[in-house]
């Protein structure tokens, strides 16, 4: 009897890309409507449950219910439904590392521009930016004219932040950082927690104004106002703040062509003093380009959406970058939660 490799696809695996679309769109049903979190309290709910509590008719629960079962996203034992123990990690809301953000970013922002993705692979342009009113070519630009659309794409990244940045409270390179600038920093979560966990050090996060707002409410709830700063503008081309000894380009430098990195590297390095840190924290790609699947699956967002410039890219295309901008004293942490990385480059 012959046995198919386990490279080779299978038909169910064929099945479920062929109709992702409709899988996703089960997945955020149940974000949507509350059913992860409806079975996070009532560990055994009947289908009559899940209805009322859904607000839903009995055809249109069943195919909810089918529809999750089969993906396995919840169980179904003795006419009882539960959520997957995954589901339960991931999905209800209220769990400190629920990644029910991340799917809403995918439903308002990735699954709206990758309608475009064939034309954008064919100009080499992110020709869904059309779906987001407003000036500017890149997405980021545009998500200033629509608040509901930046909010979610900030709690997007805070959550993506949220799985992995604890890998970053112990570094040894870390602990002797005064005044760390967060490129592109966001709503501030990356700041609070290396504030927490390095009392010596400052950190600016650098970012647009409207963002920069965001991530002050958020500072100013954790009470680290005397210590983390904003510093409005634009990464790319305005100067970096004064006195700073490390910058940190954390799920940066995928948005941005292989051209510009060097050049924002080679930026980071000019501005920095001797002994100067650079560090970029990442999901990272296989060097031969094979994976993994949740950085290939990332890719297409940052064709078609972001910019049409950036990818997500592998570990040696960081090293060979940051030895270019002369970082050459260089250590590197992997085997990190959902395929994240660390590289810290010294001057």
């Amino acid at each position: 009897m012959s046995h198919k490799s386990s490279d080779e696809l299978d038909l169910d695996s064929f099945f479920l890309i062929s109709a992702g679309h409709t899988a996703f769109q089960l997945l955020w049903a149940g974000v949507e409507l509350g059913l992860y979190d409806f079975l996070s309290k009532e560990l055994q709910s009947s289908f009559d449950d899940i209805a009322n509590h859904l607000n839903l008719e009995p055809q249109p629960t069943r195919i909810l219910l089918t529809g999750l079962t089969a993906l396995k996203v919840i169980k179904k034992k003795n006419n009882q439904y539960t959520n997957a123990q995954l589901t339960e990690q991931m999905l209800v809301t209220n769990k400190p590392d629920s990644f029910a953000p991340v799917l809403g970013w995918q439903r308002y922002i990735v699954y709206e521009g990758l309608i475009d993705f064939v034309d954008s692979l064919r100009k080499n342009d992110n020709i869904g930016l059309r779906r987001f009113p407003g000036k500017g070519k890149t997405l980021y630009e545009r998500l200033v004219n629509d608040p509901f659309k930046e909010e979610v794409f900030q709690k997007a990244m805070s959550a993506l932040s949220h799985q992995a940045n604890f890998c970053l409270c112990d570094l040894e390179a870390l602990k002797n950082i005064h005044h760390l600038v967060d490129a592109g920093g966001g709503d501030g979560t990356n700041a609070i927690f290396l504030c927490n966990n390095y009392p010596d050090m400052n950190v600016s996060i650098f970012d647009s104004e409207s963002v920069c707002k965001i991530a002050m409410q958020q500072v100013e709830k954790e009470g680290l106002s005397e210590r983390i700063k904003t510093y409005t503008g634009n990464f790319l081309s305005d100067p970096f703040p004064d006195n700073i000894d490390a910058i940190l380009y954390s799920h940066i430098l995928t948005i941005w062509s292989p051209e510009t990195n060097l050049r924002l590297l080679k930026k980071a390095y000019e501005a920095l003093p001797e002994e100067g840190s650079i560090i970029i924290f990442n999901m990272m790609g296989n060097d031969d380009d094979s994976g993994p699947i949740s950085t290939a699956l990332g890719s297409p967002y940052f064709q078609a959406i972001a910019t049409g410039e950036g990818m997500l890219y592998s570990w040696a295309n960081y090293e060979a970058w940051l030895k270019a901008a002369g970082f050459l004293k260089i250590q590197k942490y992997d085997e990190l939660p959902l395929k994240h990385g660390i590289l810290i480059g010294t001057k």
